[in-house]
């Protein structure tokens, strides 16, 4: 379902966009990003862009100190693990539900 219309509501900015291309924003302005299946829908819908493409543009966008926060299967969830951890990110993984298939 598109919860996009109730990100407002909350307090925050929502939107989607085409992360294989520039976000159109100044370097080092959100706090956080969160993504709910970003990982697998940008990287299997166009090959050209790469996961690590994803993470330099949200790398550009964060503050230091900002989080981003993805939920996805366990396996794009692994690999995104791995790559941030070659970013010098602080990666974490977080179980959200005993019997769900994401992460």
């Amino acid at each position: 379902p598109d919860t996009l219309p109730l990100i407002p509501d909350r307090g925050f900015t929502g939107t989607s966009h085409n992360w294989c291309e520039a976000f159109p924003s100044y370097s080092r302005t959100y706090d956080m990003v969160h993504a709910d299946r970003l990982l697998l829908l940008e990287t299997s819908q166009q090959p050209k862009c790469t996961m690590l493409d994803l993470f330099l543009e949200i790398d550009r966008l964060l503050r230091p100190e900002g989080w981003a926060v993805f939920r996805d299967t366990p396996t794009a969830i692994e690999s995104a693990r791995v790559l941030a951890t070659r970013l010098k990110w602080d990666a974490r993984i977080i179980d959200i539900e005993a019997n769900s298939d994401e992460k």
